[in-house]
């Protein structure tokens, strides 16, 4: 592991996926931003799941924006690790 990354916080109260999503978010090492951005949404996904029927409205809403957060900017990690074609593969073959 690299020594840059911070600690994730212990789990277990209602707001981990905020502090996971927060270490997601500040985490410099992209192997370990990926993973953490993992561990945040599956946090989400739980929080949703466990309170289908009991979150406010403004919950709900603030953990979907949190969840397609999230999905984008592993979207966008993804997108970056794919190979960029050079100036030859842009334009065709040279002449």
């Amino acid at each position: 592991m690299s020594e840059n990354i911070r600690p994730t916080p212990p789990v277990g109260s209602a707001n981990d996926w905020e502090q996971l999503f927060e270490c997601a978010l500040l985490e410099d090492d992209p192997l370990a931003r990926e993973q953490r951005l993992q561990n945040a949404k599956d946090a989400i996904m739980d929080l949703i799941e466990d309170s289908f029927d009991t979150a406010s409205g403004q919950e709900s809403r603030l953990l979907l924006a949190a969840l397609n957060t999230i999905s984008e900017l592993q979207r966008v990690v993804k997108n970056d690790d794919l190979p960029r074609p050079g100036p030859e593969q842009t334009f065709g073959h040279p002449a």
